[in-house]
């Protein structure tokens, strides 16, 4: 019985053996079918798995009051190149075909993607050159979309193409430092770009779906997907067409003094509206310039916005705040009789000799202000306690930002309480021991165009916001005294040569010497200075503002704010007023009379 069951169950076995190696060679032959060429039921569905691809939006734009674009943003396609990437795929290639390796691996390159793009090729070998050994370089910013084709059929390992949003600002300087500037991931760096990054910032649209083994989408689930949102625009309160007059007018002034640069901003005083805010910096040949921005000689967007980061001595200019708080407050009456000097400078309590240009002997409080005289603004001083004027200067806005969302913005200096002494006292009546920025003193002088109030300034228009709370801080009948004074700096004192034959200005003049930076002593330059002038008009009813700083001026091309500054102011305020629609208001017979004025010297 045994002999006759080996046989059998051998026999069995060996088929056994035979049936599964074919099994599994059937098997592993379906295994390779499948992985090499599956039907198309089991591709969307073998391997599969879920992706995530990012819909791009559009950063939002910044607009002028009148809609006129500033910056906006625009979809465009790159060429990119990995260097690094190039050179080794070339030498892989030429080792898989047994030949030796190229010897200008990246030269090659250049010459097939210059062919591609129909460029000039050195210009892309120097590119690729300079960055041998980088993962990623853009070789062109923004091609076309024939480009785009082109660069995907010349099979170039390690180049290709890449769709990125650009960012398109005004070419205007002064507008270059409001605006600012947005990095390569497209977030704000300076300016408005920074301040209102939050609202610009686009929300990027995503898709979540199944792909195949072949990357292919298969399948997208409802709710998987999320719509791109484009960024909020920024309307700003700039009209454009008045910042092209105002740095037209400031550009040609520094020009012709010969100045180290010079600041300027227009303001609508009702509205606290800022219409335009303009600096300029020179480098001149045998000077040591005083002010210096390392940044704006990289990138205009990237430098300080002079107009808020910079303070200055505002000299005359600050005279009538502390007048007008003088006045208010009874320290002196505008029809007063006061004992200015005839005949040399005022010695105060404390022994400080105060000089005037010109000494006309004792004159009305109101006539101290129209001829400027820092005497009379000394004894005056000296009449009020300390605290007064560290209140005037804190009610006018003096001494803090404006805060309307300029970056970089600074306080302005002022002394502290603490150490506030007599000598400060008489200083800071006549615009000195104090800094402020054109931004503070536009702001402030709207008070006089106001009735009093203070309005808050603004760059940025908001519909959904409530009006910025306004205060009072002079009563309006010192407010017209003041401002009819001011009206006589035009045509008694220091403000002839900015007379308009168009409109009634109101304004004052300032030049204060110019302080040393760090590094180059301590106190101030002997013959070095700051030349300023604000004025508003009409006079009834005050439109626009106008502040002119020019700093540090060539003294042998002038130097005095009512001869370099005050111009400025004029013609700007009379450009502006004319584009605005607003009517003359100077008499016919007043233009003949300016012109013989214009004659006189002033400071």
């Amino acid at each position: 019985m045994g002999t006759m069951t080996l046989p059998r169950e051998a026999k069995w076995a060996r088929w056994l053996a035979i049936g599964g190696t074919v099994t599994m060679l059937v098997v592993l032959a379906r295994v390779t079918q499948l992985k090499l060429a599956p039907n198309q039921r089991l591709l969307e569905t073998v391997g599969s798995h879920d992706s995530l691809a990012i819909e791009q939006a559009l950063r939002g734009r910044i607009l002028d009051r009148a809609g006129r674009v500033l910056a906006s943003s625009t979809f465009a396609w790159t060429l990119y190149a990995d260097p690094e990437l190039i050179a080794r795929e070339a030498a892989t290639g030429a080792e898989s075909a047994g030949k030796a390796p190229p010897v200008d691996p990246l030269g090659d390159a250049a010459v097939r993607i210059a062919q591609a793009m129909q460029v000039d090729p050195a210009p892309l070998a120097a590119k690729l050159h300079a960055a041998s050994g980088k993962r990623f370089i853009v070789l062109e910013p923004m091609i076309t979309d024939s480009k785009v084709e082109a660069a995907r059929a010349m099979d170039v390992a390690g180049v290709g193409v890449q769709l990125k949003t650009v960012r398109h600002r005004c070419d205007q300087d002064g507008l270059a430092r409001i605006v600012g500037k947005v990095g390569t991931d497209q977030s704000g760096l300076s300016g408005v770009e920074r301040a209102w990054d939050t609202s610009l910032k686009p929300g990027h649209g995503q898709m979540r779906f199944v792909r195949d083994v072949r990357r292919t989408p298969v399948r997208i689930e409802t709710g998987d997907y999320e719509a791109p949102e484009d960024g909020a625009d920024i309307h700003l309160t700039i009209d454009l067409n008045l910042q092209s007059i105002a740095e037209a007018a400031l550009d040609k002034a520094v020009t012709a003094t010969n100045a180290g640069g010079g600041r300027i901003i227009v303001v609508e005083p009702s509205t606290g509206d800022i219409l335009a805010m303009a600096d300029t910096l020179r480098t001149r040949r045998g000077w040591t310039e005083a002010t210096r921005d390392e940044l704006r000689e990289k990138d205009p967007a990237l430098g300080r916005n002079r107009c808020a980061s910079d303070p200055y001595e505002p000299g005359s200019t600050f005279k009538p705040f502390a007048w007008a708080w003088a006045t208010q407050e009874g320290f002196a009456r505008p029809d007063e009789t006061i004992p200015t000097p005839a005949d040399g400078p005022y010695r105060t309590k404390f022994g400080r000799r105060i000089r005037d240009v010109k000494y006309y002997g004792p004159l009305s409080w109101r006539t101290v202000l129209v001829k400027s005289l820092n005497s009379g603004m000394a004894i005056v001083a000296e009449r009020m306690p300390h605290r007064e004027l560290q209140e005037m200067v804190d009610a006018f806005g003096f001494g803090r930002p404006v805060a309307c969302g300029i970056a970089g913005e600074t306080s302005g200096l002022v002394t502290a309480p603490g150490a506030w002494s007599d000598y400060t006292q008489t200083s800071v009546a006549m615009g000195h021991e104090i800094g402020v920025t054109p931004m503070q003193m536009a702001q402030a002088f709207g008070v006089f165009c106001n009735d009093g109030a203070l309005v808050p300034l603004r760059l940025v228009q908001d519909p959904g916001s409530a009006p910025a709370a306004t205060r009072r801080v002079i009563d309006p009948d010192v407010v017209k005294v003041a401002r009819e004074a001011m009206a006589g700096v035009m045509t008694e004192g220091t403000g002839r040569k900015a007379q308009s034959e168009k409109y009634k200005i109101f304004g004052k003049s300032g030049t204060a010497q110019l302080p040393k930076p760090a590094g180059q002593g301590k106190g101030y330059f002997e013959d070095r200075y700051i030349s300023s002038f604000i004025g508003a008009a009409p006079l009834e009813s005050p439109r626009l503002i106008v502040l002119c700083v020019i700093d540090d001026p060539d003294k042998k091309k002038g130097h005095y704010g009512g001869s370099i500054a005050g111009p400025v102011v004029r013609d700007v305020l009379d450009a502006s007023l004319e584009y605005l629609g607003v009517p003359h208001d100077q008499p016919t017979e007043a233009k003949g009379q300016s012109k013989v004025a214009n004659r006189a010297s002033a400071h």
